[in-house]
């Protein structure tokens, strides 16, 4: 309603109160004692305000009550007086600790709600008291050890929900035994093992079964056939393998079947959805299945999302795809289709045909999409030109993905007019010609721009600097050309993280201003305890997870599968960049990749890149640099690649830390270098041996540090497909870390899903 303000006291004179709900204001404070006097009160709902404190231990004075509906942490022995209590909604709180064991005396309870807490510990086998129970809702807590048996004893149970916990052990085969009523079960999100009870599957009144995100195996049972009223039907992320069974298909009922991320494989029937004519959602991804779509999928019309990425999947995108005219989303990425690309649904927001061979044009019927968000066409052989209607699809659309195929052209100079929302735009590998259009600048909310490897040909767009959200600009290998002027404006890239201009042929002095106004790699971004990932919510609710960054170490390509919001990349390297390197590089703090080799840079190697406390790559080879390499280098700790070939630098290499890690190849073709690991002894240099001080930090534990832990290139280097194979120096030192100190799995993340 809107109220704001304290509960007054005056209001405990209101003595034959037996009803009073004030949920969904703004009321704030503590509960006045006065409240006591309200002894008749039979429904209490205090839920959705901004009370604080504790309940008070008053609240056992409301011997009448039978529903409570209320916000705070609970204190022992209040319900030790609500005999005749039936309903208790304690959901999405703050309360912390266990769950008390007097609640359990409340034997009428018929609705339990204490989801979306922080509590913790065990699950009371005295749950099995409360034998009126037919809601429970314990899910998105702390609770842990086995799901207690007394749960699955209570005969009334309709809905149970545990998901988001961290519930382990195995589910024995009769435990649904003696739940004949149960209607909705949510066990997601936990660690169980094991198969599925066969005595699920006689429970005939299950509408919802979610078994998502656990450690379950073995394959679905024959019996599933049996659940004539089940809608969804949702197993993502087990352990299943074998086929699906037909007895699926021949539940009418089913809504959603959700089987993504396991082993399943065999081939999909073609008449498998036949009588499934309530089907909304399918998800079948990253599993094994082979052969065609089966036809009998798009006589469904109240299909609303396909999804089969990450499969072996063939043959061509069937025509009948644009029948399904509730279709929003169609995921068919990663797989072995051919053909061209059909006509589309209009109702479609979401296209993902990426990474499979289709050929032939882009077709313009996909300009008529006018509510897509997401548009991937990426990896394929596609061929002919970015159609110039794609302009109008800038006006909805948030992804456009068409890099690595056989376009060509020039990028459409109405191809973004104003009012423009993409924010990811990847174009590179397709063979682009000529200047990039000013109509980039309508795109405000961009944060993502890739145009490397193409034909682009222009000076550098410093106007882009206008895009105040720019994160990732990629540029390289193109035919870009000229000196790269001072930004006018000091907020000009100034949330750039990751810059890649390598590849062309830009010129002259490497732009001091432009590394001044980097104030996202100045002064960095917070780390949280876990990686995260760049990423974005939009309007309708849905998280999109950035992907498929291409960085290059030491000359080999690498992919990124992930962007972490941490990662920060300076790539100036193969152009024709003179004079010094700047000393104001050495203020951006958080820098973790910097390349500048192949160019002709002169001068010495400045001791300020030495402030770079979390570098992990540093190539300046192929360069005119001078003088001696700073011996305050040593005090990168982290640093795991190190390339200074090919310069003109001289003296004994420093000593300690990382630097004792790199080999011969870090250092060739400079004659004037002398010491370990050259073979070249040299005699009078000993005096730019780092102090014995510098060397208390062990030297294995280094490593750990700069390859192992935290690093936050170190940890994105757990999503690098190697295109070109593992590279030595790589091997070298992740393995031996991987192998004395990490014992973890990095699990694959990315993706709209």
């Amino acid at each position: 309603m809107g109220l704001v303000g304290t509960i007054q006291p005056h209001l405990g004179n209101l003595s034959f109160l037996a009803w009073l709900n004030i949920r969904h204001n703004s009321f704030h404070g503590s509960l006045p004692i006065e409240l006591a006097n309200l002894r008749r009160l039979k429904y209490l709902n205090f839920g959705n305000n901004s009370f604080r404190g504790e309940i008070p231990s008053w609240f056992g004075s409301f011997s009448k009550l039978q529903f409570l509906l209320l916000y705070g942490n609970l204190p022992s022995g209040i319900f030790d007086h609500l005999p005749k209590l039936k309903g208790l909604d304690l959901s999405s709180n703050q309360i912390t600790g266990r769950i008390p064991n007097d609640l359990f005396k409340s034997k009428e309870l018929v609705i339990l709600f204490l989801n979306k807490n922080s509590l913790e510990g065990n699950v009371p086998i005295e749950i099995g008291n409360l034998t009126s129970i037919i809601q429970l809702y314990l899910h998105n807590n702390n609770l842990k050890g086995s799901i207690p048996s007394s749960i699955f004893n209570l005969s009334s149970l309709q809905e149970i929900s545990l998901g988001s916990n961290k519930f382990s052990g195995h589910l024995s085969s009769d435990m649904f035994d003696h739940l004949p009523q149960l209607r909705v079960l949510v066990l997601s999100e936990n660690q169980l093992s094991g198969k599925i009870p066969t005595s699920l599957f006689r429970c005939k009144e299950l509408q919802y079964i979610l078994l998502n995100d656990n450690q379950l195996e073995g394959t679905i049972p024959l019996e599933v056939g049996n659940l004539t009223s089940l809608m969804v039907f949702n197993i993502n992320e087990n352990n299943f393998a074998g086929s699906i069974l037909s007895s699926i298909s021949n539940l009418s009922s089913l809504q959603q079947i959700s089987l993504r991320s396991n082993n399943f494989s065999g081939y999909l029937s073609s008449d498998m959805f036949d009588h499934l004519s309530q089907l909304r959602l399918l998800d079948l991804s990253e599993n094994q299945f082979s052969g065609k779509i089966p036809t009998s999928l798009f006589k469904r019309k109240e299909l609303q999302y396909m999804i089969l990425n990450n499969n072996q999947l063939e043959g061509t995108i069937p025509l009948e795809v644009g029948n399904l005219t509730s279709l929003m989303d169609f995921d068919i990425y990663h797989n072995n289709f051919v053909g061209r690309i059909p006509t589309m649904p209009l109702s479609l927001l979401w296209l993902d045909v990426s990474q499979n061979k289709l050929n032939g044009e882009i077709p313009l019927s996909i300009c008529s999409l006018n509510s897509i968000k997401e548009l991937d066409v990426s990896e394929n052989n596609l061929d002919g030109i970015i159609p110039e209607c794609f302009g109008n699809l800038s006006l909805s659309l948030l992804i456009m993905n068409l890099y690595i195929n056989n376009l060509h052209g020039k990028i459409p100079g109405t191809f973004f007019p104003k009012g423009c929302l993409l924010r990811t735009l990847r174009i590179n590998s397709i063979q682009l010609e000529g200047p990039i259009p000013q109509s980039f600048a309508n795109c405000k909310d961009l944060k993502v721009l890739d145009l490397g490897n193409n034909k682009l040909y222009d000076t550098f767009p410093n106007w882009l600097g206008n895009l105040n959200n720019l994160q990732i600009l990629v540029m390289r290998s193109n035919r870009f050309y000229g000196h790269i002027a001072n930004p006018e404006v000091a907020s000009s890239f100034s949330l750039l993280r990751v810059i890649d201009l390598s590849g062309n042929d830009f010129s002259g002095c490497l732009p001091t201003k432009f590394f001044e106004n980097l104030h996202a790699i100045i002064n960095g971004i917070e780390k949280k305890g876990g990686a995260e990932y760049m990423s974005y919510e939009t309007s309708d609710m849905m998280l999109y997870t950035e992907e498929a960054l291409f960085i290059t170490l030491k000359g080999l390509k690498y992919k990124l599968k992930g962007i972490l919001i941490t990662l920060t990349v300076i790539d100036f390297s193969n152009n024709r960049f003179n004079e010094k390197i700047p000393e104001i590089i050495g203020e951006l703090g958080s820098l973790i990749v910097l390349n500048l080799s192949h160019n002709i840079l002169t001068g010495p190697i400045p001791s300020s890149l030495s402030n770079l406390s979390n570098l992990e790559s540093l190539d300046l080879s192929s360069n005119k640099l001078q003088g001696r390499i700073p011996a305050q280098l040593v005090n990168l700790k982290f640093l795991a690649v190190l390339d200074l070939s090919r310069n003109n630098l001289m003296g004994l290499i420093p000593r300690g830390y990382q630097f004792d890690t790199f080999t011969n190849d870090s250092y060739i073709w400079n004659l004037g270098l002398c010491g370990f690991p050259l073979s070249k002894d040299c005699d009078n240099d000993r005096d730019l041996k780092p102090p014995d001080t510098k060397r208390e930090l062990n030297w294995k534990f280094s490593i750990l540090m700069g390859y192992g832990c935290g690093v936050v290139f170190g940890l994105s280097m757990g999503y690098i497909v190697f295109t070109t194979g593992k590279p030595f120096w790589f091997i070298q030192i992740s393995e031996r870390v991987q192998q004395k100190y990490v014992g973890r799995k990095i699990s694959r993340s990315g993706g709209r899903k």
